[in-house]
């Protein structure tokens, strides 16, 4: 059986109609100028909260002509050895069946570690889901490979990009999943979401680990961020920031904010 969403009418709406026209709606703000990225940086709170920073990210990438998708997040709910992977054939959403590339994941998964399968982690994660409703609506019948990831350090990292090297084909898309700060005031979010910003933008993996190591930022999907960052040095690819915001825009609330960023990545291959 496919994986059945389990965060829809919480994170996202669960019906069809609305959810398809609140990505739509926000798509719209966002222009799809540009030359088609080969990574994007994303959010993964709730619509409410992130959806517009997201389709920032997404925009540049509607309705363009991709292969698949390599969708990396941070696992929040059980603890992940390494990545994980997905066997199953789909995941659903209330717009229907994503497909998802199984012979990809089990070409990773045969390389074994750093890779493994873990369906029940996949099961209950957020960061992944969010993001399946705006390719359904982005880039409709584009299959998705899902990837979760737990603690994993730089030689765990190396071995994924070497081995995500080799399955990766022209017309893939990297798709990795973040947030920011989480529950400071939004000063001292916007302190330290505007250094996070600064180090994501100069592509700089050991700066931003640095930043990482020394509390002087916050990402609940640091690994993937650094991950992808690390990609994007040896591709010696540009980072274009999209958009940065914070939970209070949609809340009002400052006292305790969690911030939120997108951006794409151009010339890498």
């Amino acid at each position: 059986m496919p994986r059945r969403a389990a965060w829809a009418g919480q994170f996202y709406p669960a019906e069809p109609r609305s959810l398809a026209r609140e990505i739509d709606e926000l798509l719209d703000d966002w222009p799809r100028e540009g030359d088609l990225p080969w990574a994007l940086l994303v959010p993964h709170a709730g619509y409410v909260y992130s959806g517009r920073t997201a389709a920032a990210a997404y925009a540049r990438v509607r309705d363009r002509n991709l292969r698949r998708v390599i969708l990396i997040g941070p696992s929040h709910h059980r603890a992940v050895r390494d990545f994980a992977l997905s066997r199953e054939e789909g995941w659903e959403t209330p717009l229907g069946l994503v497909r998802l590339d199984r012979d990809a994941a089990d070409s990773l998964l045969a390389t074994g570690p750093p890779f493994t399968r873990d369906e029940a982690a996949m099961d209950v994660e957020h960061s992944l889901e969010v993001q399946l409703p705006f390719l359904q609506r982005c880039l409709p019948d584009v299959p998705v490979l899902p990837i979760l990831m737990g603690h994993a350090g730089a030689a765990e990292r190396q071995a994924a990009r070497k081995g995500l090297r080799a399955v990766a084909k022209p017309g893939d898309l990297w798709l990795v999943s973040t947030d920011l700060s989480h529950f400071h005031d939004r000063r001292e979010a916007a302190r330290l979401d505007g250094e996070a910003e600064r180090l994501i933008a100069s592509g700089d993996p050991r700066e931003f680990e640095a930043a990482l190591t020394g509390g002087r930022i916050e990402a609940c999907g640091a690994g993937p961020v650094l991950l992808l960052l690390e990609e994007a040095d040896a591709l010696a690819a540009s980072v274009e920031i999209l958009d940065r915001s914070d939970s209070a825009d949609a809340s009002g609330d400052e006292s305790s904010v969690v911030g939120y960023l997108a951006a794409a990545l151009r010339g890498g291959s």
